[in-house]
């Protein structure tokens, strides 16, 4: 492991900014450096993946935040926009709320049992803060897998009434709120959810990754409003 990764004082920073893999972190890298120490308006500042799915993604951020002790996290990534939504390739949306969304239970066949928690809102201040530039809001529908049927697609945004499908963000949101740090979360649309949407990602996803950089570098060298101050 290296000095970033033992967790010792001087690792701390005041925002972290995480992705499921690191070529989603690649247009902020030279911004954000890769480990503690590196300042952009007045915050230090560590960029680091979590991993892929909602296991991988839950636990690496927890590690992440238990040796980082950040102020708040911020993650950024690509997602895929539901048919319903109005959104575009290349948009990028401010999340505002995160559901846990299993197609069997939309479809009825299954329950989640009623004390599990499946639903988390983003920090309210950094979330307006970040849509202040005009990005729009909107709610996260996290699956466990992707969705590539166009049927299902429609179906899925229908019952759950979200905007855009993501593999991680409700992994990264709980592991944050089971430690009481402020979470907010910006996604590029990179493919519209069902058929085509791993063919349209593989195709632009790069693309997307930059305007969510372009968005939040602009937001972090304004002073990252929202995020609050320590205790």
């Amino acid at each position: 492991m290296d000095r970033g990764d033992r967790g010792d004082r001087g690792d701390r920073c005041d925002l972290l900014i995480v992705a499921a893999f690191a070529p989603e972190l690649a247009a902020l890298r030279d911004l954000t450096g890769e480990a503690a120490g590196n300042e952009v308006g007045g915050l230090r500042i560590v960029a680091k993946p979590v991993g892929i799915g909602l296991v991988a993604a839950a636990t690496g951020t927890t590690s992440r935040v238990e040796t980082y002790r950040p102020r708040a996290v911020v993650l950024v990534g690509t997602c895929g926009a539901y048919p319903s939504s109005g959104l575009q390739i290349n948009d990028v949306v401010v999340v505002r709320k995160v559901s846990l969304v299993e197609p069997s239970v939309e479809q009825g066949l299954a329950a989640f049992p009623e004390p599990m928690s499946v639903e988390i809102e983003t920090h309210a201040a950094m979330r307006a803060a970040l849509s202040a530039g005009g990005a729009p809001s909107g709610d996260v529908a996290n699956t466990l897998g992707v969705t590539t049927d166009d049927g299902l697609a429609g179906q899925l945004a229908r019952s759950s009434g979200a905007d855009v499908e993501h593999l991680e963000a409700y992994a990264v949101g709980s592991a944050c709120a089971a430690v009481n740090v402020p979470f907010a979360a910006v996604l590029g649309v990179a493919n519209d959810v069902g058929s085509r949407g791993r063919e349209q990602w593989r195709a632009g996803h790069v693309l997307a990754g930059r305007a969510v950089a372009r968005l939040v570098s602009h937001w972090l060298h304004a002073g990252a409003a929202g995020v609050p101050h320590r205790p």
